[in-house]
């Protein structure tokens, strides 16, 4: 009987060992998933983190190039409004009577004093007095033409002043260019 009691007895130690071994096992085991979730949330907030800065970063490439392209629409239709203007504004200088026409040149070569020296034509003059501002100013009127719309140039030594329609719309435009943009963009 004593051995059956020394068996009892380990028996139920065994049973208590396992029991204990057992729990900490599951212990264990609960820790390890615990901490497995915990990691699985970290690496998932992560992941939506760097989603989210993915997303951002899309979006904010995808604004830029859409600021972009509005932008460059925007400076190329104001770009040919303002090359309309100097056109519509060319057209207007080019239908003045001719006693206007000629007017409005007496007044720029006498406002850059030039006295003496060639006057050459723009290819696209067709209604100065070249008499008249030969005469007036003692010019000579010379063989070739330059690239313009109207007007002229006059030569005279080193000294070049043009005259052209196309340059005095140019120098017009972009003196008011401020003034332009701003009533091209509803400010005035």
């Amino acid at each position: 009987m004593a051995l059956e009691k020394i068996i009892e007895k380990l028996e139920n130690e065994k049973k208590v060992k396992i029991e204990e071994l057992r729990k900490k096992r599951e212990k264990e085991y609960e820790d390890f998933v615990a901490k497995k979730e915990k990691e699985l949330e970290e690496w998932k907030e992560q992941q939506r983190k760097n989603l989210k800065e993915s997303l951002n970063r899309e979006e904010s490439t995808l604004l830029s190039q859409l600021r972009l392209k509005y932008n460059t629409e925007k400076a190329r239709i104001e770009a040919e409004t303002v090359n309309r203007v100097k056109l519509l504004l060319l057209e207007k200088i080019k239908s003045l009577s001719n006693e206007l026409y000629n007017g409005i040149w007496d007044g720029f070569v006498e406002k850059e004093s030039v006295k003496g020296g060639e006057i050459i034509l723009a290819k696209g003059e067709d209604k100065i007095d070249v008499d008249h501002f030969c005469k007036k100013y003692g010019l000579v009127l010379g063989k070739d033409r330059v690239e313009g719309k109207g007007g002229f140039v006059i030569q005279k030594d080193n000294l070049v002043v043009d005259l052209t329609i196309d340059t005095i719309v140019e120098e017009l435009v972009n003196k008011n260019i401020l003034e332009i943009a701003q009533i091209l963009r509803g400010e005035k």
